[in-house]
């Protein structure tokens, strides 16, 4: 049986597609209270450099998708298309918002930022 997990667990790995996104805020938010996890939301817009750069880039590395899918749900809000959703005020983007599974505001990082220093963002955020 061990043996059967370990493929498994392995395959599920490599073929691990990237960040699990959810479409909107609202399931976030039911997938983050019965997972008991934090949430992560990112304001962006198609047209934002610094927002491409962490979805081509950072997005990609494997320490950031693995680190996010097991303790984040995440979402990307448009700050155009969402514009009425939005849970929280914004001055620039990219912005992200960490709040625990209620909602809570656990932490705010204005701007893009290489992957090392993402990583420990997420990972710092109590």
């Amino acid at each position: 049986m061990k043996i059967i997990i370990t493929i498994f667990l392995l395959a599920s790995s490599i073929f691990a597609s990237g960040i699990n996104f959810e479409k909107s805020l609202d399931i976030a938010k039911e997938k983050a209270l019965t997972q008991n996890k934090k949430i992560m939301i990112m304001y962006s817009t198609p047209t934002c450099p610094e927002c491409n750069y962490m979805k081509k880039k950072v997005f990609k590395d494997k320490n950031i998708i693995s680190y996010l899918n097991n303790n984040y749900i995440s979402v990307v809000m448009d700050i155009n298309e969402d514009k009425d959703k939005l849970p929280f005020d914004f001055i620039g983007i990219p912005t992200f918002y960490f709040t625990d599974k209620n909602m809570n505001l656990l932490a705010k990082k204005i701007g893009g930022s290489r992957e090392d220093e993402f990583l420990e963002t997420i990972k710092s955020v109590k």
